[in-house]
């Protein structure tokens, strides 16, 4: 006889951090909401459960328990010149979930989502790189306003590379809390590798991708993760209202 699936402790603690709820209720709400999806492993329910309350655990599930995670329907009612129109349903499996009031960088994370739900894996690489970019000048922007040089290049009209703005903010790390310090460390270990593969994706018309593994691979739930946790030192405001301009 088959051995009943478990639940990934790693799963089950980092919702329990995430959410601050108790691992019995994690795992009751867990098993309820498996009977919606019967064909779903346990692992990939939590996916699902995860998403609904505003976070991800992709990265800690195996590539078998994504393979059974089924597209999650999401409704946008659309209405032009104050006509109503019929709503639409897309089917969108989430890669990147981020909270944010800023209207473009939902669009732009909506975007990602839709592309990668479509296997549209280059563009995801795009679109990924270029909101990426952007949030690391927003949390500099944010932190130090008045020290335009760690995110502008005056004499061009416009931000700092990519490249130059993360080691910017890696530089200055220690003015960071302690909580802050570790993320940026390893944000940065984790975006120098994904910056050089995207690039070359972004400037070589022969790469095309075509595997959802070469995604995976970058965790970029985990990368979105981290900015978030640097984004709560903001000084008085939100750092995601903060936007740059033309990529690096």
């Amino acid at each position: 006889m088959a051995n009943k699936p478990k639940l990934n402790p790693k799963v089950l603690d980092f919702l329990q951090r995430k959410l601050e709820k108790p691992v019995s209720t994690i795992r009751s709400d867990i098993s309820r909401l498996r009977r919606d999806y019967p064909q779903s492993t346990l692992n990939a329910v939590a996916q699902i459960y995860a998403g609904q309350h505003g976070v991800s655990v992709r990265r800690l599930i195996t590539k078998d328990d994504k393979s059974t995670i089924p597209s999650v329907k999401i409704e946008r009612p659309a209405t032009l010149k104050g006509k109503k129109r019929t709503k639409t349903r897309e089917q969108i499996g989430p890669i990147i979930q981020f909270k944010t009031t800023d209207h473009f960088l939902k669009k732009h994370i909506e975007e990602i989502n839709r592309a990668y739900t479509q296997h549209c894996y280059t563009c995801v690489f795009v679109l990924t790189r270029k909101v990426l970019e952007n949030l690391i000048v927003a949390i500099l922007k944010a932190k130090y306003p008045e020290n335009r040089d760690l995110y502008s290049d005056p004499t061009r009209g416009r931000y700092l590379d990519f490249s130059v703005v993360l080691d910017n903010l890696f530089r200055k790390r220690n003015e960071f809390d302690d909580d802050g310090k570790k993320a940026i460390e390893r944000l940065r270990q984790t975006l120098v590798p994904f910056k050089d593969d995207a690039n070359d994706k972004v400037h070589s018309l022969y790469h095309i991708v075509e595997d959802a593994d070469e995604v995976d691979k970058w965790h970029l739930d985990t990368v979105v993760a981290l900015i978030a946790d640097i984004m709560k030192e903001g000084p008085g405001k939100s750092i995601d209202r903060e936007r740059s301009g033309k990529n690096g």
